[in-house]
Order: C-alpha cells, then structure tokens, then sequence
C-alpha cells in the first residue's frame, strides 16, 4: 500500500497536467500574429547604389495544428490545398497516415502536380484539369514535397505522423470533445504549419471530465489552466 502511494505521488510530480477523465473537453483560441518578411531593394542617387532591407509584414499563412499522441481516433482527416494563380494556399501541412489531401485548381489551365516521399525512389505525378480536383491519400510516414510542374518554384511540404489525431485549427474560437479516451498518459503538441511550437504531457484518469482552453496569439500558446511554455 506504501508503495503504491509513492508511485502515485511520483505521477503527480512527473506530469505538469494531471486530467482525471474519461473525456476531455478541448478549446483552442487561435489569433493569428503577423510574419515578417525581408527583401532588399536598391537605391540608386545617380552615381551609387545602395542596398536597402525593407520588412514586410502579413498575416501568418500556414496553420495551427493539435495532436494528440498515443490517442487513437476513428476519423479519417480531410483537408484541402488550393492552387491559385502561382501559388498553394499553404506551403507547410501536416497529416496523419491515411489522411486524404484534396487539392484543388481554381484556374482555367490544368496543373501537374508531383509527390515526391523523402527518401523515395520516383514521384508521383497527376494532372488536374481546369476547375477541378483530385484527391491524395498518404499511406506511409514520413516527409513528402508537393511540386507544381507549371511553376517549379511553387512547392508544399508535407508532414505525415504515425499518429491519427491531426486536428487543423481555424481562426477564432475552436472546440472539439474526444468521450472515448482511455485511461493513460498522452502528449499533447501543437504545431505551426509542420513546426513543433508546444507540447504538454497529462494523465486521464477514469470516469471523470477535463477541459482543456489554451490561446494561440503572434505564435505563442498559452494554457488558461495552468501554465504554459514555447518552442522557438
């Protein structure tokens, strides 16, 4: 019985969030910050040039993505790449095995799309007609590179995780409930685009709820219920 005591106490210590729950309750308030670009120009007073760096701003492009490892979900993820004029939508995405990208022409010409896996041998290439889609589904792990045949610059990365729990937030107030988690240990990450910015480990512990509400603002994550940390 002593013993038992001492392990529990040691689980306390040994995890900063401890959730007594068969269910937990996620709220994920995501602002987008802005990112800064630097592009240099020149300026020319009639006999020399100078090179200028000018900062650009813009809103973040890429997404913000939670995952839970460990926890095995049921759905299947769904999301969507469009190309429009020169350019993906988002150049960094993440996906769980299985997941399916659909990707989407907007313009009046068909696009050849190649997928190329990280440490593969040949792509994969396909040809998407005029307003119209095609849909990918990535079987394996690991890193893949979207390449536009029409403009070689335009690329996407893709990152495929062995975990299934691959949830893209949007702008605003997110909610989502998971009522079939077992009782365990889970890491809990969040990502911009397929950065890794922060990670939580906690417990769920049977036949309780937990609520979980973290705020997402200029690419820092703070967690409203007990503290927070982020990777630069």
């Amino acid at each position: 019985m002593k013993r038992f005591f001492v392990l529990f106490c040691l689980s306390l210590l040994l995890f900063p969030s401890v959730v007594s729950a068969a269910m937990i309750k996620l709220e994920m308030n995501c602002k987008p910050g802005e990112e800064k670009n630097e592009y240099k120009f020149d300026v020319q007073d009639g006999f020399w040039k100078f090179p200028v760096a000018k900062i650009q701003k813009s809103k973040e492009k890429e997404q913000y993505t939670v995952v839970i490892e460990s926890y095995s979900s049921t759905e299947t993820k769904n999301e969507r790449l469009f190309l429009v004029g020169a350019e993906f939508s988002h150049r960094y995405l993440l996906f769980p095995k299985d997941g399916v990208l659909t990707i989407e022409n907007n313009e009046d010409f068909p696009r050849r799309i190649s997928v190329l896996r990280e440490g593969g041998s040949e792509p994969e290439t396909f040809t998407i007609q005029s307003k119209s889609s095609i849909q990918h589904r990535f079987t394996e792990a690991g890193n893949f590179t979207l390449t536009d045949e029409s403009f070689s610059w335009n690329v996407a990365s893709v990152k495929v995780l062995t975990t299934n729990f691959v949830w893209t937030l949007n702008e605003g107030a997110n909610k989502r409930t998971i009522p079939d988690i077992a009782p365990g240990s889970y890491n809990l990450k969040i990502y911009y685009g397929t950065r890794w910015i922060y990670q939580e480990d906690f417990m769920v512990v049977q036949n309780s709820v937990q609520n979980f509400t973290y705020k997402i603002e200029n690419g820092k994550v703070v967690n409203l219920n007990s503290y927070s940390t982020s990777i630069d």
